[in-house]
């Protein structure tokens, strides 16, 4: 009988690099993580039909990929550009004016200077480049490191193989300062009335006579790094002639005119207009409606929505959400949501930032989110009760993943994909807690106990669990969580200039609910690398904190550091009974490659407690569930046991059996259930299978042989035993 598996929970960061997400009509978000295109639902979703919709990515393979969505709901790569000798850096794809659309044109922008059109015979939803006003000619607009924006026409807008894909120069657009991030094209539209003719609002007015502004002129907006966005409108006169503010520019297809917008602080990375809406005129004929309204994004750690004022037409940033200090950092893209209701950034964490419009008068409130890591995961390890994940990576951060469960109202407008009943009990997983953001890349963890944990890098430090967050750990379980909780610390603060986690108890909190002169001048000093926990921060979380709270309210005090080794830790193990953790760091030689042994009471290390065997790094360290061996894998390709001396306290384990096992590095090893076997993993695409010959562990038998090997079509990196037997199996 096969077991059967199913996904309960993924995260990962998006890629930490400008605009690589991207926002459908049909409400979900494609964003590039690593090499993958994750897929994700920020409002609370429903399959209602089939969608027939595509994706579209680049990548720095000098590629670009068409993925489909099969009847199956399967996604798969349909199509795979291949021309450009560089990294694709920009992708732009036609909309047409109708529902349905007979052919597509997709523009690929490459890190190789070159510009390349593709022409697609598939019905798809998607959108990005324009047609001129009035016309069935396919307008392109390219912005690059020159400062200038270069407008492209379709050749005499004749579709065929020979000209359809031709593209000649048309207009050069001259304002920024600085390399332009971003372009955006919209296309002016006018309300129909309730008579069926056409009228537009008090701001449409405004705006059409202020920019004289006819129903289908284009409007371009564009971003740079010199910390401006531009608007330009490009309208059909039969011949081109343009205008920048009052000087002419002709060339006989179009015109143009800019608006420039003012309010960021640092480069702006992304602009993008709301998307249009579908409306209805009293004969029942439906036609986009294209809101003037604006999305920006910056390294100054906002976001902007501009509109036109309603009396001037004078566009305003109306809306500004985002950190003020602290220790985020800048957003690489934003996005409207395909109502507008919704705004979505995504910035240097790996992590997006969601708000919704809780009303029309802009009360845009933050929303319950996803995070990840944006750099490889190192190891990953449950807490001894099962109830909490941790990881830890390369992005030097330790990151604490929990179920939430609650009732869900089918009312509610929460950020899950959800097809339950009203009124029904919802688990969904998130990221409660963010131990560790600090120093140095994170290689190994290992529990002592249930609240307490020891990290491995450069630092090799042990972390214990504030009073907040076993409290807030309980609430989103439901359930009552043991643990002392009086002797807690309420949380953890990083100092200015610090490297170490420092806990904050009672008397803490009331020196900061009532600081002197010197700890405001200090908090006026905060630095984006420092953290500051307020008094009204310590609070229990009764949903998943927001990606400021995680950088900044939720970590764990350091309690003590581990010392001995000379490298960075690579592997860290704990005993089951808490009194030991051994750990080993990177090694060249045997001298570096021991494993020492820790007190745990003490944090020092035993004066017998160094375990030789290994020449090379020492890749896992695992004790059995009895603590009576201990188990170690290695890069020289060998495992070594090493069993526990009952007689004698001062050498509390020494090596009874060593293998050379594989023919490549072995990643990892993990021991059954019962203690019975134990598996090791290896590059060598192979995973084996060891048992004894005898259930005893006298000294006499030590002989652990192979007892079936699995092969496998790549290198394994990482294994484990399920904690019990599955069908008694």
């Amino acid at each position: 009988m096969v077991s059967k598996v199913s996904n309960e929970f993924t995260s990962i960061g998006c890629n930490r690099v400008p605009q690589v997400a991207a926002w459908g009509k049909d409400g979900m978000v494609a964003f590039g993580a690593y090499n993958y295109v994750a897929l994700y639902y920020p409002e609370v979703y429903i399959l209602k039909k089939d969608r027939n919709i595509a994706i579209i990515s680049g990548s720095v393979d000098s590629t670009a990929r068409v993925w489909k969505l099969t009847k199956d709901k399967k996604w798969v790569n349909s199509a795979i550009l291949e021309s450009h000798g560089g990294s694709v850096n920009t992708i732009g794809v036609t909309r047409a004016k109708s529902i349905t659309v007979d052919k597509d044109l997709i523009v690929t922008g490459s890190a190789d200077g070159a510009i390349k059109v593709w022409e697609r015979s598939i019905d798809d939803d998607v959108n990005a480049l324009s047609y001129l006003p009035e016309s069935k000619i396919s307008m392109l607009a390219c912005g690059s490191t020159d400062k200038r924006i270069s407008l492209y026409i379709q050749k005499d807008g004749v579709v065929n193989k020979l000209s359809y894909n031709h593209f000649i120069p048309s207009l050069t657009l001259q304002g920024h300062e600085n390399w332009i991030r971003s372009l955006s094209f919209a296309t002016y539209t006018t309300l129909p009335s309730s008579n069926g003719s056409i009228t537009s609002s008090t701001s449409d007015s405004t705006i059409q006579e202020k920019y004289k502004l006819k129903d289908g002129d284009l409007l371009l907006a564009s971003a740079s790094q010199d910390k401006y966005v531009r608007l330009w409108r490009v309208s059909y006169n039969g011949e081109v002639s343009g205008s920048f503010d009052n000087e002419e520019v002709t060339n006989g297809k179009s015109k143009e005119k800019k608006t420039l917008l003012m309010g960021h602080d640092d480069w702006v990375y992304s602009v993008c207009w709301q998307p249009p809406t579908t409306i209805v005129d009293k004969e029942g004929n439906a036609r986009y409606h294209q809101p003037m309204s604006i999305l920006t994004s910056s390294s100054d750690k906002s976001m902007m929505i501009w509109k036109p004022d309603q009396e001037t037409g004078v566009w305003v940033n109306l809306v500004r959400v985002g950190e003020i200090g602290g220790y985020a950092l800048g957003f690489f893209g934003g996005l409207f949501g395909p109502k507008g209701n919704y705004i979505l950034a995504h910035g240097h964490t790996g992590a997006f930032h969601l708000w919704k419009n809780l009303s029309s008068d802009h009360d845009w409130q933050p929303q319950i989110s996803i995070s990840g890591c944006f750099n490889s995961v190192q190891d990953i390890t449950w807490d001894p009760t099962f109830k909490y994940l941790v990881s830890v990576s390369l992005d030097q951060t330790t990151r604490l993943f929990a179920p939430w469960i609650r009732q869900l109202k089918i009312d509610q407008t929460e950020d899950v994909q959800v097809s339950e009943k009203q009124n029904s009990i919802v688990t969904t997983w998130h990221e409660i807690g963010r131990p560790q953001i600090h120093g140095y890349d994170i290689q190994c963890i290992a529990f002592v106990n249930q609240w307490r944990f020891v990290s491995g890098a450069d630092e090799k430090a042990i972390f214990d669990a504030p009073k907040t967050f076993v409290q807030s750990l309980s609430k989103l379980l439901g359930e009552e969580v043991s643990g002392e909780l009086e002797s807690r610390p309420l949380g953890a603060n990083l100092p200015p200039l610090g490297l170490s986690n420092k806990a904050i108890f009672n008397y803490d909190v009331e020196k900061l609910s009532t600081p002197s002169e010197d700890d405001e001048l200090l908090i006026r000093r905060q630095t984006f690398t420092e953290t500051l926990t307020t008094p009204s921060s310590l609070k229990i979380l009764e949903k998943p904190p927001f990606e400021e709270q995680l950088l900044q309210n939720t970590l764990w005090p350091e309690i003590d550091k581990l010392y001995g080794h000379g490298y960075e830790l690579i592997s860290v193990g704990a005993s089951h009974d808490g009194k030991y953790v051994a750990c080993a760091c990177k090694a060249t030689t045997p001298e570096d490659a021991i494993i020492r042994l820790y007190n745990t009471m003490t944090w020092k290390e035993l004066s017998n407690g160094s375990l030789k065997s290994h020449s090379l790094t020492v890749t896992k360290i695992r004790f059995s569930h009895n603590d009576k061996l201990i188990l170690s894998v290695s890069r020289d390709r060998t495992w070594s046991l090493f069993e526990k001396c009952e007689e004698n306290e001062a050498t509390p384990y020494k090596l009874i059996s060593k293998n050379k096992a594989h023919a490549r590095i072995i990643w990892d090893c993990s021991w059954s259930h019962d203690d019975l076997l134990f598996a090791t993993a290896s590059r060598d695409k192979t995973i084996k299978i060891w048992n004894r010959e005898a259930t005893s562990y006298s000294q006499d038998q030590n002989q652990w042989h192979c007892i079936t090997t699995l092969k496998f079509n790549d290198a394994v990196t990482a294994i484990d035993f399920a904690p019990r037997f599955i069908d008694e199996k």
